[in-house]
């Protein structure tokens, strides 16, 4: 159950917009499956356009004195105390407040919880069910966090003197990537060891920072991990080879075929095979299972094999 005081809104909820303001009681993170909101119009904003071409909406009203005017017939209401409009096909309409007017509002699907109106009186495409997780940065104290035993990245002494003096001059620009191990009560570095490593290790960044590191959680199983941080490193770095074929023989014993690696760590076969090649890693042969003829048109019917 929630108890929810629209007096008591926090101010990221009080959304300011030319007609008044939007008071979002419920939002998409609320989990309800709609949005709840109280507007409140002033006459001054004059007669406004709005088409809600990715929303339902429903507006009851509480008090106050409008006219509603449908924008295809041209067909006008009043609305006035206990009215409620339904625009249940995208209806676009004008409306003019001849007073302060009060609304509730219900939207399908709910919003996010900043959206203002677009230049064609709508509300942008609406909210999908995933947010990512940069949006949850969070300051944790570096004791707290740990590195993992499987990064193949490398940086040299140069680069990371650089790192330290970028941090030092810029201050953090991005949150280092974690996962939360519950059983030790630490958050284990998926990408950004050396963002890391610079706060633990330069006492002036430290003391600056208070000994608080921004991080962003992913909610991953061990073998998705390991995924994860080898797909941010390729994306930029460089990779130590032993390392990168110690990661790849974990998988392995993890039970995660050839397919299942290439796919989730952006390595093609000729890499995975150049890389069995070079190491002589006897494990990494034990799970080979595609061909020089393997191709994208049967990779779905494998990848539910394996998974």
């Amino acid at each position: 159950m929630k108890i929810v005081n629209t007096q008591l809104l926090p101010q990221d909820r009080k959304v300011q917009f030319h007609a008044g303001i939007s008071n979002r009681i419920l939002l998409a993170d609320d989990g309800m499956g709609y949005t709840l909101t109280k507007t409140v119009i002033q006459p001054s904003a004059g007669r406004l356009f709005q088409q809600y071409k990715n929303h339902l909406e429903s507006c009851y009203c509480v008090s106050g004195r409008a006219t509603l005017t449908d924008a295809k017939t041209g067909e006008e209401h009043a609305v006035g105390p206990d009215v409620t409009y339904v625009l249940d096909e995208h209806d676009g309409h004008w409306f003019e407040a001849h007073e302060e007017t009060t609304l509730i509002c219900v939207f399908n699907p709910p919003l996010t919880g900043r959206e203002t109106h677009d230049a064609d009186g709508s509300y942008p495409v609406p909210y999908t069910g995933f947010k990512s997780p940069v949006y949850d940065v969070k300051r944790v104290p570096i004791e707290q966090v740990t590195a993992n035993d499987y990064n193949p990245n490398s940086v040299a002494p140069p680069e990371m003197e650089l790192l330290e003096t970028s941090i030092w001059e810029d201050g953090y620009t991005q949150p280092v990537v974690v996962v939360y191990d519950a059983e030790n009560d630490k958050y284990v570095v998926i990408d950004g060891f050396h963002r890391y490593c610079v706060l633990r290790d330069s006492k002036r960044v430290n003391e600056r920072e208070q000994g608080m590191l921004p991080v962003v959680c992913l909610d991953k199983e061990m073998h998705d991990r390991m995924a994860s941080t080898i797909r941010h490193n390729r994306a930029r770095g460089t990779h130590n080879i032993e390392l990168m074929s110690t990661i790849v023989a974990e998988l392995v014993e993890m039970g995660k075929g050839d397919r299942w690696i290439c796919q989730h760590i952006g390595m093609s076969p000729d890499e995975l095979l150049r890389l069995k090649q070079i190491t002589g890693v006897a494990a990494l042969f034990q799970n080979e299972d595609f061909s020089a003829s393997w191709d994208a048109e049967d990779f779905e019917e494998a990848m539910q094999d394996e998974t």
